[in-house]
């Protein structure tokens, strides 16, 4: 990166606590840019959500991005870019659709959900790549916020006769689900042990995060299993990704139609599932870890500037 694109510092909201801001942040800090938190910048914050974030360059150029975190492919805040012409705006779960109607309309990367896997993620995938003796062959542990796929999946992979899997739920804490059947309940694991788990499992399941109905993609659990270099077992993305993931996981249809077809297929293939472990970890490492985030950002920011 020249001198002149890297930015001289950033300004930052102070009420920015969630994991992804946190993400994004570490990102800049990797590539040594200081950063200025602001209160300022606070009142700009929109239903916890969208976080404006100011690059100042050694030109004395400034440039507002938002980040806008919600985790649903359907909310966008089109009036950010009509009231500030000269902003550009960041999106983790963007709609193909939005994408194609403003050029400042970007996709982000994903995050993880515990800065804690940074400390921890170079060694799962050190056990993990080339891992001959597996513990389970599906993983599937989730917490019962999405419409209901998610017990579906548990239910599924339960009837299936030969294959050795982990898979349950936990009730929600705060959102207003159905109560999941009790004999499909299970315990809530800490975070370390849950990757500990998906390290030592043949594939792991991820499915949309937590907004019902919401139609993002990429959850925290994508993200965190390619980084492992873990297998990702998901459905179809309803949102812009960046790079191509899609030699990067196990793609079953939301119906579940063909899901026992796919699992048995990649269970028993140890060099399929070898070359989805070192590309999605690869995928991850280009894409996905927070250096790559933060330049990814920079590199826009500076394309916008340049026109401007």
């Amino acid at each position: 990166m020249k001198n002149n694109d890297k930015p001289r510092l950033i300004h930052w909201p102070s009420q920015a606590s969630k994991s992804k801001l946190k993400y994004l942040a570490h990102g800049f800090q990797l590539l040594e840019i200081p950063i200025i938190v602001s209160k300022d910048l606070d009142k700009g914050i929109i239903d916890s959500q969208i976080y404006p974030i100011v690059f100042e360059f050694g030109d004395g150029q400034r440039k507002k991005a938002w980040f806008d975190i919600t985790a649903s492919r359907h909310k966008t805040h089109f009036d950010l870019l009509e009231r500030d012409k000269n902003s550009i705006y960041f999106k983790t779960h963007l709609a193909q659709a939005h994408r194609k109607k403003d050029p400042r309309i970007l996709p982000m990367p994903q995050a993880v959900s515990n800065m804690q896997y940074l400390r921890i993620y170079q060694q799962l995938r050190k056990e993990r790549i080339g891992r001959k003796k597996f513990e389970y062959d599906v993983l599937a542990l989730f917490v019962n916020s999405d419409a209901g796929l998610r017990q579906k999946v548990v239910q599924k992979l339960r009837a299936m006769d030969g294959i050795k899997s982990l898979a349950w739920m936990i009730e929600h804490p705060q959102l207003e689900r159905p109560k999941v059947p009790p004999q499909l309940l299970g315990p809530k694991l800490r975070y370390a042990q849950h990757l500990s788990l998906q390290s030592r499992t043949k594939i792991c399941i991820a499915l949309p995060g937590a907004w019902k109905n919401g139609g993002a993609s990429i959850s925290f659990r994508h993200s965190e299993i390619w980084g492992m270099g873990g297998i990702v077992a998901s459905i179809r993305p309803g949102t812009f990704m960046i790079g191509d993931p899609h030699s990067c996981w196990i793609q079953f249809n939301m119906d579940l139609s063909n899901f026992e077809e796919k699992i048995r297929e990649y269970v028993r293939n140890d060099k399929s599932r070898e070359k989805l472990s070192k590309d999605g970890a690869r995928y991850w490492d280009s894409v996905h870890h927070p250096i790559k985030a933060a330049q990814y950002m920079i590199d826009k920011i500076n394309k916008f500037k340049q026109e401007d």
